[in-house]
């Protein structure tokens, strides 16, 4: 395992961790952008760290050139190391905040607005759907976590291919 690629996979951990805790903290869950893309955003915020380690490791460790294979190798290093981290995270964040805010967001004003631009929807219905929607959110933690994960498997382990392969540099 390259060291590298360790640290980058901590720091990426790091400022996701500390982005989803402003979003949190700063009351912004519930906001459109907080609901529906602050983890969407957190997981392309790998993509600078991949292109970050495969310069680190390419242009200071070994001269200019690395082969594919080694440069997905160390993403996919940056790639586990995030992925451990952010999913515990993620499994506190829901244990102790996500439950409480799912609630929150059924009851508000923003779900509301989204009920009643829906025309297939009867004004009498909004307090059924609105019920069937809390109950439907009181899912585990771990449940909740692997749906982030899988996400974050998908698009994390495309991009450090990609990234892997364009930043890639062989002997001509």
């Amino acid at each position: 395992m390259n060291r590298k690629g360790l640290y980058f996979g901590f720091a990426y951990s790091i400022v996701v961790i500390a982005f989803k805790l402003f979003i949190l903290l700063g009351g912004y869950s519930l906001t459109h952008f907080g609901w529906y893309y602050s983890n969407i955003t957190g997981v392309f915020l790998i993509i600078p760290f991949y292109v970050m380690v495969l310069r680190s490791v390419r242009d200071k460790d070994n001269g200019g050139i690395i082969a594919g294979r080694e440069a997905f190798r160390i993403a996919l290093t940056v790639f586990i190391v995030a992925a451990i981290l952010v999913s515990i995270y993620n499994y506190f964040e829901f244990e102790y905040a996500g439950k409480a805010m799912a609630i929150d967001y059924y009851n508000s004003s923003q779900f509301m607005d989204y009920l009643k631009k829906l025309p297939q929807v009867k004004p009498a219905d909004y307090n059924k759907i609105i019920e069937e929607q809390i109950k439907n959110s009181e899912v585990s933690a771990f449940k909740a976590t692997t749906g982030k994960l899988f996400s974050f498997a998908l698009l994390g382990i495309s991009s450090a291919l990609i990234t892997s392969l364009i930043m890639k540099k062989s002997r001509a």
